[in-house]
């Protein structure tokens, strides 16, 4: 092989390479938020098996925008078990518990740059959780969202993104403790 075809050939290697897939790894902590535990309620927490380490990997028609995989790792997780552990004691004995809380991800989207035609990325989510008493009879359903957004200039590309994931994951977070600071009272008296 000739040097000039090794060359072209290690170019467009490292072309491909380049081009490859995008991986982000989430590790943000949500603080909690200041409210009075009700003491009196012990609550189970379930979460989807999706949320556990969840990883996103982009569709088909996803890839040709933009290749990105992101781990989540523990952070949904932490997010949930935060929040909730402010409000109620979690235990996940079913013999202690008088409420189930059963938290499930129902959508992850976000935009880059390039598929939005601005200099932003923005991410959103959407949470379905539902408040169920000890015998599994719903108390109340909730649609929890977070959206976040970041400039893409203001940082790296990466950092932009991941910081984007973080503000809709704060997002949520705090719409999550208000939601429930709001339907405590009913939540209460659901359960007696």
């Amino acid at each position: 092989m000739n040097n000039a075809l090794r060359k072209l050939l290690l170019l467009q290697s490292l072309f491909l390479i380049g081009c490859g897939a995008q991986n982000l790894v989430i590790d943000t902590t949500i603080p909690s938020p200041l409210v009075a535990k009700n003491e009196n309620i012990t609550a189970r927490l379930m979460l989807d098996e999706k949320l556990q380490n969840f990883i996103f990997i982009p569709e088909e028609l996803q890839k040709k925008e933009a290749s990105v995989q992101i781990s989540f790792g523990n952070t949904q997780v932490n997010l949930f078990q935060n929040i909730f552990s402010s409000f109620f004691l979690l235990d996940d004995s079913t013999k202690t518990n008088n409420l189930n809380i059963n938290v499930k991800l129902d959508k992850f989207e976000y935009l880059t740059p390039q598929m939005a035609a601005n200099q932003k990325y923005s991410v959103w989510f959407k949470y379905n959780i539902q408040i169920l008493n000890v015998n599994d009879q719903p108390i109340d359903n909730w649609m929890i969202t977070g959206y976040g957004e970041q400039e893409a200039g203001a940082f790296q590309d990466d950092e932009s993104f991941r910081r984007a994931i973080q503000i809709a994951l704060r997002d949520a977070g705090a719409n999550l403790s208000i939601k429930t600071q709001d339907e405590i009272v009913n939540i209460v008296n659901s359960i007696g």
